[in-house]
């Protein structure tokens, strides 16, 4: 009997993992994660003065997409809303930050992170 539940859990294991080289597999042939170089905000108050790196990712049918200098991120049901959300998470950061600064309280790490999107996005003439 030992041996027969021995043989049951590497049956168990050698499924789980083919399972998981599956998915592997599904995810690489779909082209994710997929790098991307985000030229504009999709918003027409602000202006990508140096492109954004941006990874796309799928999981179980949800995209994120994410700026990982900024520590940013957006979901959707697609590609385009990870997008999307994404940019408009920047943008609404962008408005918190911009009226902080006008009011001298942004602290240290905000302050960093205030410069760090002044480098990448402006407001449009």
């Amino acid at each position: 009997m030992p041996q027969t539940a021995t043989l049951d859990r590497i049956v168990l294991d050698l499924q789980a993992t083919t399972q998981a080289v599956r998915d592997l597999l599904t995810r690489v042939r779909a082209g994710y994660p997929k790098p991307i170089m985000l030229e504009n905000l999709r918003d027409a108050r602000y202006e990508v003065i140096r492109p954004i790196p941006v990874v796309l990712e799928e999981d179980d049918g949800q995209y994120c997409a994410t700026w990982y200098d900024a520590d940013m991120f957006g979901y959707g049901d697609t590609e385009q809303e990870g997008l999307e959300d994404l940019c408009e998470g920047i943008a609404g950061l962008w408005e918190v930050l911009k009226r902080e600064a006008a009011g001298q309280s942004l602290g240290g790490d905000l302050a960093q992170q205030w410069v760090f999107l002044q480098r990448s996005i402006r407001e449009a003439a």
